[in-house]
C-alpha cells in the first residue's frame, strides 16, 4: 500500500525525521502495517493532505469499505489521544 503527503497540492518529501508532517507520517505509515492486510486491492493508496498545519487530511483511494472503516477507527481514536 502506498502512502503519500501533499502540502498545496503537491507531494512532499521530507529531508528532518523531527519535523512534525514525518512524525503524522511515520505513524500512519505504522498503523497502515498493522492494518494493511485488510486491503486486497493493490491499487490502493492513502494520501495525507498536510496543507492546514496540525489537521491532517486523509484520502482513501481505492480502498476497501472495511478498510476505510478501520482505518477511520484508527484515525478517530489517535484525535482523542492528542
Amino acid at each position: 500500500m502506498k502512502l503519500t503527503c501533499y502540502r498545496n497540492g503537491k507531494e512532499i518529501k521530507f529531508d528532518d525525521p523531527l519535523d512534525l508532517d514525518y512524525i503524522e507520517y511515520d505513524v500512519i505509515k505504522d498503523y497502515l502495517k498493522t492494518i494493511a492486510t485488510l486491503e486486497k486491492n493493490p491499487q490502493a493508496r492513502v494520501e495525507i493532505d498536510l496543507t492546514e498545519p496540525f489537521m491532517p487530511k486523509y484520502n482513501l483511494v481505492n480502498c476497501s469499505l472495511n478498510f476505510k472503516q478501520k482505518f477511520n477507527q484508527i484515525i478517530n481514536r489517535k484525535r482523542f489521544v492528542y
